[in-house]
């Protein structure tokens, strides 16, 4: 039975299939657990141009040992579920079928070539692009980890704020955490390679105008191009870390996005003011006609003319 699509909507990771002139700007792998025997592993990738990605991916899988260290167990096979477009780039949604896991810590990885040029960092497009997702397998905990309910945006706008929030939610929320354990985002590194164990870090890589949090991930952008970013997320069951994610994704600064379709997230009205700056109530609800001053939960304001039905 293959995971279906809303459940992981997006899980990323990029595999062994290389295609140097499809460039991977994205990327994230999401686990799903259907009870203590039952799991399946979803594979979301965003790519530049739509190049004839294959019915099936093979992704790396790794697991610890007594002595703390990632040892290679075999492959899951992804195949694909879904292609898209999304700001003019490319989405390809894979997903396995239900298969058995011993009890243990699980690593599952998908590596490609290449990243595109970054204005962040030096050869870029000579590098690997590595998601990944570590994940417990346990009488302990074998649960869903956390996935993307609304994609991050790409195209975003130069020397402007651009916030991406609501992260947490069940409805108009980048990410989604189906078993409501504790979960933490945060910033991480932009990766090249896994070797030896070890998730390699891009060098030199530039410091950027980014901050990502459990509330939202802020970016404003003053040079134009592509400006990759890596996002983990942490998650535990109690005082247990039963998964950690580690997400590739990119950031395209253009000079506008009026032209561009954007992912749109419903803002919720906070407050109303009238004209000389009074406030009124926190919502429009029996609002008479007149011009008003509006509050949104993105933190932008809009001058609106409310006509009373």
């Amino acid at each position: 039975m293959k995971l279906k699509t809303l459940s992981l909507v997006v899980a990323l990771v990029l595999s062994s299939f290389t295609v140097k002139a499809s460039y991977i700007v994205g990327g994230m792998i999401s686990v799903a657990g259907n009870g203590s025997d039952s799991t399946s592993i979803g594979l979301f990738v965003v790519a530049e141009t739509n190049t004839q990605m294959p019915s099936s991916i093979s992704l790396q899988r790794w697991k610890k040992d007594s002595q703390g260290w990632y040892q290679p167990d075999g492959y899951v096979t992804v195949t694909g579920i879904t292609q898209s477009n999304y700001h003019g780039f490319y989405i390809y949604n894979y997903g396995s079928d239900y298969f058995n896991l011993d009890s243990g810590d699980y690593r599952f990885i998908y590596k490609a070539c290449c990243w595109p040029i970054l204005e962040n960092s030096s050869n870029s497009w000579d590098n690997e692009i590595v998601v990944s997702t570590d994940y417990l397998h346990s009488n302990i905990w074998s649960g869903n980890t956390p996935y993307m309910e609304q994609l991050l945006p790409i195209n975003v706008q130069k020397n402007a704020v651009n916030s991406m929030k609501p992260i947490w939610g069940t409805i108009n929320s980048h990410f989604v955490n189906p078993d409501n354990d504790s979960v933490n985002l945060s910033m991480t590194e932009l990766y090249q390679n896994y070797s030896n164990g070890v998730f390699v870090p891009q060098t030199p890589q530039t410091s950027t105008n980014v901050l990502a949090n459990n509330d939202s991930i802020t970016f404003v952008g003053t040079t134009l191009g592509k400006h990759g970013y890596g996002f983990q997320i942490d998650k535990y069951h109690g005082n247990t870390l039963v998964s950690v994610q580690r997400i590739q994704w990119t950031f395209k600064v253009v000079l506008s996005t009026l032209s561009i379709e954007e992912n749109e997230i419903e803002k919720e009205v906070l407050g109303v003011w009238d004209w000389q700056g009074r406030y009124i109530q926190k919502d429009i609800k029996g609002l008479t006609s007149a011009l008003y001053l509006i509050r949104y939960s993105d933190g932008s304001y809009d001058k609106v003319f409310l006509m009373k039905q």
